[in-house]
């Protein structure tokens, strides 16, 4: 006898009200075979963000603020994956795997949207390319070591400007991410200025830029006022109703004219809905779905939005829930239990919290605090901060690890080690035996190739399943190129003929390859036209956000 199907609640973000919900979902459901708990996360870590300003910092090592989530939610099925699409109609979600190859779909009953938000550097010209964000665990590491090669050039340039220029570091944006990673970006280059004595000669500026009348909006305004002081008394210049206009290789330019002259300039504004949600058929407001107060999608049955992407009605408060980790969690925690009920037959209850306050830190041992209508500064909102977010750490390792590095931090100077990661070469390069197959069609394109020795045969499939050789490529030759630019599944398979070198380009470094001159467009445009199917054949689906960096 057929088992009957499982019902799969599939929970979509690896954040703080994806993973509060895969947790408190598998708490009420243990002990049920017939339900599937589904997360599907792009990284397959939990990140806990609130310290990624002291990873910068050197104050934290950077794995020890994040738990594998696969550890952190035993009994649920976790996938490592990119969400594409929301098919509202068929009940499926289409994914692109960890392996960035396959397109794979999952249907649900209950659908739990948790994607967050996303970083849209665009507005302002320059900061994509020139400025570094501080988002995700990724960005942590990569400003730590930014900073800290920007210190060792500086160490050995002879030219006073340019070594002014080095130590030059500016922040953008005035809320709890810019003025934290600020203060903590501030104290480590001040604490570890006597490590390299010419550039301690010179020393150092940081800049906080920010567009509002003042820092720390959600503050009150005694407590804004307060974190402006102590920053100004450390050393940091605080800019208020003032904009960055525009970014270069050298710094910045604000918007009544003057340059700051930067080598670092870190970018913590410009969140953007996620491009899954304004690409649906999700009901939605400034790309923000919008959900009742139980977190049920407005018209649809059994979809469900929390924490970021959620338009949530504050039924405390009035007006809406603020996109903050301690609503999010809370979120989570509550629309599983709706869920719940609603497998059970019961009834959802509408999310109630107020917020229990806000917490900054503004630099070494101080920080300022609104709890619970109280106002608190200075060195017991420091340690209240440290105190909050250590026991909202999830798992005990994650606790014991980053209390080891602040019982550290008290009687060792920082790590400032920097970790370069990268390989040797910058370049990819592959071998193939004879009759190996590289790329295969129908899989998503992911990289782009350039024959170095041996010979190539690119062949493709037809409806009837016969097999078409298109072409022959030989050393100097290259191929990939057509999923890359049109955005769509590989078009055809590339075996080989004879023992195969190539040297590899990702992505990226393709689409900024071709970007940057007209000439490689022409050429590949030409190879894409001889490659493209006859007019007669079904074209490949194009799968546009797939090929976008």
């Amino acid at each position: 006898m057929q088992a009957a199907p499982r019902t799969r609640i599939l929970i979509l973000g690896g954040g703080f009200a994806g993973v509060s919900a895969a947790m408190r979902l598998r708490a009420l459901l243990r002990r049920d075979p017939a339900v599937e708990i589904h997360l599907v996360s792009n990284e397959n870590y939990f990140v806990f963000q609130p310290l990624l300003p002291e990873v910068v910092a050197c104050r934290i090592e950077p794995t020890h603020i994040v738990n594998p989530i696969r550890q952190l939610c035993r009994g649920v099925v976790v996938t490592n994956a990119e969400v594409q699409r929301i098919d509202l109609a068929a009940r499926t979600v289409e994914l692109v795997g960890a392996d960035a190859r396959r397109v794979q779909t999952l249907g649900y009953d209950q659908l739990v949207i948790a994607l967050g938000l996303t970083m849209d550097l665009s507005r302002i010209p320059g900061m994509r390319e020139h400025s570094l964000p501080i988002k995700n665990l990724g960005d942590a590491f990569h400003l730590r070591n930014h900073v800290l090669q920007r210190l060792e050039e500086a160490d050995v340039e002879p030219d006073e400007r340019q070594r002014r220029r080095l130590l030059t570091f500016v922040a953008v944006g005035g809320g709890f991410s810019g003025v934290e990673t600020g203060a903590e970006l501030n104290d480590m280059v001040k604490g570890v200025l006597r490590f390299f004595p010419r550039a301690a000669a010179t020393g150092h500026r940081l800049i906080l830029v920010h567009s509002q009348p003042r820092i720390l909006n959600e503050l009150r305004p005694e407590l804004a006022d307060f974190a402006r002081r102590k920053l100004e008394q450390r050393g940091v210049e605080v800019l208020v109703e003032t904009r960055v206009r525009e970014c270069t290789a050298g710094g910045v330019i604000l918007g009544d004219g003057r340059e700051i002259e930067a080598a670092t300039v870190v970018c913590t504004v410009g969140n953007s809905p996620h491009p899954v949600i304004t690409g649906s058929a999700l009901p939605q407001e400034r790309g923000r779905v919008l959900v009742d107060e139980c977190m049920r999608v407005q018209g649809l049955s059994g979809v469900w939005a929390v924490g970021d992407s959620a338009l949530l009605p504050d039924v405390k408060r009035g007006g809406y829930c603020p996109p903050t980790a301690q609503y999010a969690t809370r979120q989570g925690k509550r629309v599983a239990e709706n869920i719940h009920a609603a497998l059970r037959g019961g009834k959802a209850r509408p999310f109630v919290f107020g917020g229990l306050g806000q917490l900054a830190i503004v630099g070494h041992q101080c920080g300022v605090a609104q709890v619970m209508g109280l106002m608190i500064s200075g060195r017991l909102a420091w340690f209240l901060w440290r105190t909050v977010y250590f026991m909202k750490l999830p798992g005990v390792r994650a606790k014991i690890r980053v209390g080891i590095d602040w019982a550290l931090d008290v009687f060792f100077p920082r790590d400032i080690a920097m970790l370069d990661v990268r390989r040797t070469e910058r370049l990819g390069r592959a071998h193939y035996k004879a009759g190996e197959v590289i790329i295969r069609q129908g899989e998503i394109g992911d990289r782009f190739y350039i024959i170095e020795s041996g010979e190539v045969e690119v062949v493709r499939t037809g409806p009837d399943g016969a097999e078409q050789r298109l072409a022959a490529r030989k050393a100097g030759e290259s191929f990939g190129e057509v999923a890359l630019l049109r955005g769509m599944p590989r078009t055809a398979t590339v075996r080989c003929l004879t023992p195969v070198d190539v040297i590899t380009f990702s992505r990226e470094d393709f689409r900024t390859l071709v970007g940057s001159s007209e000439v490689f467009r022409v050429v590949f445009e030409q190879q894409m036209q001889a490659m493209s199917p006859p007019a007669g054949e079904p074209q490949p689906p194009q799968i546009s956000n797939i090929a976008s960096p």
